[in-house]
C-alpha cells in the first residue's frame, strides 16, 4: 500500500512523541507493580512470621511449664505430685487437664482445671502414636478437635507417661485474626494443610478450598518463611506469604488477591493510557496540519509530472506556496519548457527512422510479427500477412496471436514457439500459397532495447525453408539410389574376393593373399555402410518389417557381447552384465540384436584401453529398460541431442564410421514404441539407455501396438 504524506507525518509524530511516552509509561508501570508487589509480599511475610512466632511462643511456654512439673514430680510421692499438678493447673489456665498414663495407656491419675474445662472420666490411650513415643523417651505434641486442643505427651518415671491438654481455641480467639484490606486474610494450618483458625466472616468455601492451594502444601513442608504468587481454586491470581510453626508441623499463610494489591498500579496504568491517547490525538492533529501545508503543492507537481509523462508539455505546475516549494515549482516549469523544445526537435527524426524501419521490415523476405510480452500484436510485415492469409489493409494492432491466425495448424505451431521461451525451439509449418506450397520454419526470439537486458516484446519469424527441404529430399533420394545400385556390385566383389582367398580359381602367393584379405575387409566394411544407409531409408519410409516374438533381452545382449568380445580384447576391455536375469519382451530379435551391436560397438570404439563396458537390463511391470555404459571420454553437452541424427559425429574423434549407427538405434526403439537417450559428461564416460513396452502386439492392419495400454 502506498503511504500518503499525511500517513508518513502521522507515523513520524507517533514515533518521536507518543511512542516514547507509551514506552516510558509502561516501564514506570512495570516498576511500580514490582515495587508494590515487593512491599506487599514483605508485609504479608512479616504478618505471617509474627503470627507463627506468637503460636510457637504460646506452645513453648506451656511446654516449659509441663517439663518443669514433670521433672519436679520425679522425686515426689503421689500425694505431693497431685498437689503440684493442682498448683500447675491453677497457675496455667490454658491447660485443661493433666493425667499420668500407665505403660498400658490407662490414666492412673487425672487432674482437671478448676476453671470448668475437661471431663473427669479416666480414659485409655494404648494405640496413640504420641503415647508410644513418650514410652520411648520422646516428647511429642498433636492437635485434636480440628486444632482446638493441643495434646502433649512426656516420658514420666519408669514405663509411664504424662499427658496434658492445652486449650488452643481460646488462644486463637485471643489473637483476634483480622482481614487484610477488602479481600486479604491469614490462615493457620495444621500439618496436613487443613485450616484450624481464620478471621471471622471469612466465607466457608474459601476456608474449605485452602487446603488444596499450592501455597498451603508448600507452607507445611517449608523449613523457613517465604512469599510467592499463586492461583486459588477458582483460578484467581493471588499474592501470599507463609511461615512454618515447627511445634505442631503446621504453618501460617497470609494471602491477598493481586487485583486488590495492584489497585494503585492499575490506576497508574489507566492514567498512562489516557496520556498516550492524548498524545496520539495531538500527533494526529499536528500531522494533519503539516501534511495539508505540504501536500497541496506536491500534488500539483505530481499532476503536472503525469501530464508531462503523457506527452503534454503545454501546461506547467501552478504551485501556491513559498520558500523551497515555490522554487521547486519554478524549476519544474523550466524543465517542462526544455523538454518541449527537445520533443519538437526529435519528432521529425523519430518519424524518419520509423519510416525507414517499416520499409526494411516490409521489404524483407522473412515473415515477421512483433508483439508485446503478453502476445498482443503490434506489427505484421508484408510476408507474414501473405503466409497467414491476412489482407494488406486489414487492421492487426492490439489483436492477440490466437485471434490473428485463422488456420488451426499454423496457430497451434506459432503459439507453441511463442510460449516455449527458448530461442532454439522452432516448428515447421506448411502453407498453401496462391501458386505453390511452401514450408516455413517458425521461431520466436525476444526483443530487447539497446543497453537493456530485459525484453520489451517478442518477434515471431517465418523463414522459408522450402528449398532446403527439397535439397534434403533430393540428397536422400540420391543416397538411397546410389547405395542401392552399389550394393549388388559390392556383393559381387566380395564374393569373388572370397573365391580368390580360398584359391578356388587357382593358387595365390602369400603377398597376394594379404592383399585379397585387405580387399575383403574393406568390401565388408563398405557393404555394411551401404546396408546401414538402405536400412535407415527403409525405417524412415516405414517399410522395415517388424517380427514380434517373445525374446529374452539379456540373452541377446550376452550373445552380442560374446560375438564382439574379440574386438574388445585388442584394447584389453572388460565386459560386465548387470540387472535382471529374466527380461522377456515381445520384440524383433534381429532388430534388438542390431541395437545392442551398434551400442556395444560404439562403446568399444570410444573406450580407452583397460576400460569397462557395462550392459544392463531392468524389467518393470510395463517397460523393459536396457543400457550400455562405458568409461570413455564422454560426449560434449552440445552433441547430446545431435548424435542420433543421420551422419552426425562428434568433431575431433577419430573412431570412424558413417554416423548412422545411433540413427538405426533410434529407429529400432521407435518401431518398438519406445525411446532411446544418452547421458554423459566429459571425462566421465557415456550411458545409452533405451526403453520399450513389454506387451507389444500387432493390430488388424499389421501395425505395432502396445496391448498393455489397450487393456
Amino acid at each position: 500500500m502506498k503511504l500518503r504524506l499525511f500517513h508518513k507525518f502521522l507515523i513520524i509524530m507517533v514515533l518521536v512523541s507518543a511512542l516514547p511516552m507509551a514506552l516510558l509509561g509502561l516501564r514506570l508501570i512495570s516498576l511500580g507493580q514490582l515495587g508494590v508487589r515487593t512491599a506487599i509480599l514483605e508485609l504479608h511475610l512479616t504478618r505471617a512470621d509474627r503470627i507463627a512466632a506468637d503460636i510457637n511462643s504460646y506452645l513453648r511456654s506451656s511446654d516449659e511449664a509441663l517439663r518443669s512439673a514433670g521433672a519436679a514430680m520425679a522425686a515426689m510421692d503421689w500425694e505431693n505430685k497431685q498437689v503440684l499438678l493442682s498448683t500447675l493447673l491453677e497457675a496455667r489456665r490454658e491447660i485443661r487437664e493433666i493425667s499420668v498414663l500407665s505403660r498400658d495407656g490407662k490414666e492412673l491419675v487425672k487432674m482437671l482445671t478448676p476453671y470448668g474445662h475437661g471431663a473427669g472420666k479416666l480414659k485409655n490411650y494404648p494405640s496413640v502414636p504420641e503415647f508410644k513415643a513418650a514410652l520411648g523417651g520422646k516428647r511429642s505434641i498433636s492437635l485434636l478437635d480440628k486444632g482446638r486442643t493441643a495434646v502433649f505427651y512426656y516420658p514420666f518415671g519408669k514405663n509411664m507417661a504424662l499427658r496434658a491438654e492445652l486449650d488452643m481455641a481460646a488462644f486463637f480467639a485471643s489473637m483476634d485474626l483480622k482481614r487484610l484490606g477488602a479481600k486479604g486474610f491469614p490462615l493457620i494450618l495444621d500439618s496436613s494443610a487443613e485450616p484450624i483458625a481464620w478471621p471471622k466472616g471469612l466465607p466457608q468455601e474459601t476456608v474449605d478450598s485452602a487446603s488444596g492451594w499450592q501455597i498451603s502444601r508448600n507452607a507445611v513442608k517449608a523449613l523457613s518463611a517465604a512469599s510467592t504468587e499463586f492461583k486459588d481454586g477458582t483460578g484467581q491470581a493471588m499474592l501470599g506469604a507463609y511461615a512454618p510453626i515447627p511445634e505442631i508441623g503446621g504453618a501460617v499463610v497470609v494471602v491477598q488477591p493481586q487485583e486488590g494489591a495492584y489497585r494503585y498500579a492499575m490506576f497508574l496504568r489507566t492514567q498512562a493510557v489516557y496520556a498516550v491517547l492524548l498524545f496520539l490525538t495531538l500527533s494526529f492533529m499536528a500531522a494533519w496540519v503539516m501534511s495539508r501545508s505540504l501536500a497541496k503543492p506536491i500534488n500539483e507537481l505530481n499532476l503536472a509530472a503525469e501530464r508531462v509523462a503523457a506527452g503534454d508539455f503545454t501546461r506547467g505546475a501552478e504551485v501556491d506556496a513559498s520558500g523551497e516549494l515555490k522554487e521547486l515549482g519554478q524549476t519544474f516549469n523550466k524543465m517542462v519548457g526544455q523538454l518541449k523544445s527537445y520533443s519538437d526537435m526529435q519528432l521529425d527524426r523519430i518519424i524518419h527512422e520509423q519510416k525507414n524501419t517499416e520499409a526494411i521490415l516490409f521489404s524483407t523476405e522473412d515473415g515477421i510479427i512483433m508483439t508485446d510480452l503478453e502476445g498482443r500484436v503490434e506489427l505484421v510485415n508484408r510476408k507474414a500477412r501473405s503466409v497467414l492469409g491476412i489482407g494488406m489493409d486489414a487492421p492487426v494492432d492490439g489483436q492477440t496471436l490466437a485471434g490473428l491466425i485463422a488456420d488451426p495448424a499454423i496457430r497451434e505451431a506459432v503459439l507453441d514457439v511463442f510460449s516455449s521461451g527458448s530461442k532454439e525451439h522452432y516448428r515447421e509449418v506448411e502453407v498453401e500459397l496462391e501458386h505453390s506450397r511452401r514450408v516455413f520454419k517458425s521461431l520466436c526470439v525476444p526483443i530487447t532495447a539497446p543497453g537493456h537486458a530485459e525484453p520489451i516484446g517478442r518477434l515471431v519469424a517465418f523463414n522459408d525453408i522450402t528449398l532446403d527441404k527439397e535439397l534434403i529430399r533430393i540428397k536422400d533420394e540420391f543416397l538411397h539410389s546410389i547405395t542401392h545400385d552399389l550394393r549388388n556390385p559390392m556383393g559381387a566383389i566380395k564374393g569373388f574376393v572370397e573365391f580368390l582367398v580360398k584359391e578356388i580359381p587357382g593358387p595365390v602367393n602369400e603377398a597376394q593373399k594379404k592383399m585379397l584379405i585387405s580387399i575383403d575387409r574393406a568390401s565388408f566394411r563398405l557393404l555394411g555402410m551401404i546396408n546401414n544407409i538402405l536400412d535407415v531409408a527403409k525405417m524412415e519410409a516405414g517399410k522395415m518389417e517388424v517380427k514380434l516374438a517373445p525374446i529374452n533381452l539379456r540373452e541377446i545382449a550376452a550373445r552380442v557381447i560374446e560375438l564382439m568380445e574379440s574386438l574388445g580384447q585388442r584394447k584389453r576391455l572388460r565386459f560386465e552384465m548387470e540387472g535382471d536375469a529374466e527380461a522377456v519382451v515381445n520384440a524383433d530379435a534381429g532388430l534388438m540384436e542390431r541395437l545392442f551391436t551398434n551400442l556395444i560397438g560404439n562403446a568399444i570404439k570410444f573406450t580407452p584401453e583397460n576400460g569397462v563396458i557395462t550392459v544392463g537390463i531392468s524389467c518393470g511391470d510395463k517397460q523393459v529398460t536396457g543400457w550400455v555404459r562405458d568409461t570413455g571420454d564422454g560426449i560434449p553437452p552440445e552433441y547430446i541431442d545431435k548424435i542420433f541424427a543421420k551422419f552426425e559425429q562428434v568433431k575431433g574423434q577419430k573412431a570412424g564410421g558413417t554416423g548412422l549407427g545411433l540413427t538405426i538405434c533410434k529407429h529400432v526403439a521407435a518401431v518398438h514404441l519406445g525411446k532411446i537417450w544418452a547421458e554423459s559428461a566429459p571425462g566421465r564416460g557415456s550411458k545409452f539407455t533405451f526403453s520399450i513396452p513389454r506387451s507389444l502386439g500387432k493390430n488388424a492392419a499389421g501395425a505395432v501396438i502396445d496391448t498393455g495400454e489397450i487393456k
